[in-house]
């Protein structure tokens, strides 16, 4: 046993070494790899750049641009801080160097699947309307990362005829992957809005109807801002589905008109709070008649978050800063706490102790003062 330790003990040490020497090796390699990677990315781009300030695009190009990934990613780059001609030129070099097509190809076949994703992003970052039926057609494949990548090259195609396909793609998939064609749909802008509108009013029908996703669609439009949005938000803040409810609030805060303010002043005495703390800002961004008096109202809420909000939207509603006077002195602890807060961070009681220090105080500015300080 002893004697054949020195033995053991060699073959580990050589182990050792050889282990030592091809990890050594390996990372010589990959140094090697990613610095020839690095080189060609920026042949790549200086290539790119020459071709698109001569205006120039050659009648042939090297096969291996077409499938090589570093040529993909360099398009891409270009592409997206280009605008108008430049963009054009890029798309029209990407086609005679046959990369649509290669990204296409890559795109459908299953193995590996890590170029395959590659290829389905790149191909979202420079497909022309003749990919647009590709990417439809990605809508239904297995992964959910290739999915995500034709929503969103279908929306930087603008393309909205796909609107109701990927809002229904939307109803069975993951919250991220639904976040993330969420966020893809806003970038269509304006032009989506009829499309978002007229599936959500479809949607709201159906007996089994995804609660999920209405209310996403009604973020979405939200988010996008386009008043033409208004009577679909309307009909939802009028569901009995509190998130609906929440949702529509939200979203008219920046898409709602006078049209919004009525239906805004009775949700704010809707047994739901998060719907009486969104109502309060949306009235404070549309304003109106009996707005201000109304929204004052809820400086007495129960629930904090809906003082706090309809505080806020005092501060931009005119005549708002007179019942936040009237709350801080009056008997409501709760309620003047919030007032405080708000006459704070506005500056309001700033400006109020500032002129009273300097002599020329208003009526109001004392009572703010004195009220400010008995608080």
């Amino acid at each position: 046993m002893l004697s054949s330790l020195p033995t053991l003990l060699g073959a580990t040490t050589a182990a050792t070494v050889a282990l030592t020497g091809v990890l050594v090796v390996t990372k010589l390699a990959h140094r090697e790899v990613q610095r020839w990677r690095g080189t060609r990315s920026a042949h790549y781009l200086a290539a790119i750049g020459e071709m698109l300030s001569r205006r120039m695009i050659p009648q042939s190009t090297p096969k291996a641009w077409a499938t090589d990934p570093l040529f993909w990613d360099a398009l891409a780059e270009y592409r997206l801080l280009v605008t108008g001609a430049d963009r054009e030129h890029i798309d029209r070099l990407a086609a005679q160097a046959g990369v649509h097509r290669a990204l296409v190809d890559r795109s459908r076949r299953r193995f590996p699947a890590s170029r395959r994703l590659r290829a389905a992003a790149r191909l979202a970052d420079l497909a022309t309307p003749l990919q647009r039926q590709h990417l439809r057609s990605l809508l239904a494949d297995r992964s959910p990362q290739v999915r995500t990548q034709a929503v969103r090259g279908l929306a930087s195609l603008r393309d909205i005829e796909s609107i109701p396909a990927i809002l229904d793609l939307a109803r069975r998939v993951s919250p991220w992957e639904a976040a993330r064609i969420a966020d893809a749909l806003v970038t269509i802008g304006l032009a989506a809005t009829g499309a978002i509108c007229d599936w959500l009013d479809r949607e709201m029908e159906r007996p089994d109807c995804s609660e999920e996703t209405v209310a996403l669609a009604g973020r979405i439009l939200g988010s996008i801002g386009d008043p033409e949005a208004e009577p679909t938000l309307l009909r939802m803040l009028r569901s009995p589905n509190p998130e609906w409810r929440v949702t529509a609030a939200s979203a008219l805060e920046r898409t709602g008109g006078p049209n919004a303010i009525e239906p805004l002043l009775e949700a704010i005495d809707d047994h739901s709070w998060q719907v009486r703390a969104r109502a309060a800002v949306a009235l404070g961004a549309i304003g109106g008649p009996g707005v201000t008096r109304a929204v004052a109202g809820l400086l007495y809420d129960p629930v904090w978050w809906v003082r706090q909000n309809a505080a806020s939207a005092l501060s931009e509603l005119p005549g708002g800063t007179d019942h936040l006077i009237a709350a801080l002195e009056g008997p409501d602890p709760y309620a003047a706490d919030t007032a405080l807060n708000q006459l704070t961070i506005s500056g309001v009681l700033a400006e109020a102790a500032e002129r009273v220090r300097a002599g020329v105080a208003s009526e109001k500015d004392r009572r703010l003062a004195a009220a400010a300080a008995s608080t």
